[in-house]
């Protein structure tokens, strides 16, 4: 399947959006269709980062899932923090610990109320079923909620 090369992409938080929220984060590998994050080192990586960001108070993560070749996340990251540099110290953070090449960018899509948490939350959590690895979500073990 052929990627398209995007444009980068804006993570500025507009004013009025209340921060209590979470955030949708989704982290690619450059090289898509390869196994990169469904291993117990790369998953040691990713939940490394994501805890060391949160112990430093840069966001509070409620939700990792690794796939083979991308990672979702839902996280509240406090209005004094840029979105889009907090991503790039979660990738640097990993990287020193695997040797990755990641998608330039990310892709962060605004959380706007308790239903729409729930249902990514569902989303996130099916995705190893629907391509297949799992029959059931729970049996995945790239998966962890704070």
């Amino acid at each position: 399947m052929d990627y398209h090369t995007r444009k980068q992409l804006p993570h500025a938080r507009p004013d009025w959006v209340d921060d209590r929220y979470a955030l949708f984060i989704t982290l690619c590998h450059k090289q898509r269709g390869v196994s990169h994050f469904n291993s117990s080192h790369a998953w040691a990586a990713l939940v490394h980062a994501a805890e060391h960001l949160h112990a430093r108070g840069k966001w509070t993560p409620l939700l990792m899932l690794a796939m083979p070749d991308h990672v979702h996340m839902l996280a509240r990251i406090p209005r004094e923090e840029d979105i889009g540099k907090l991503i790039g110290q979660f990738k640097r953070i990993v990287s020193h610990e695997l040797p990755i090449s990641w998608q330039s960018d990310a892709f962060d899509h605004r959380i706007r109320g308790h239903s729409q948490h729930l249902a990514k939350r569902a989303y996130i959590l099916q995705n190893p079923v629907r391509a297949k690895l799992v029959e059931r979500s729970e049996d995945w073990p790239y998966q962890k909620s704070w």
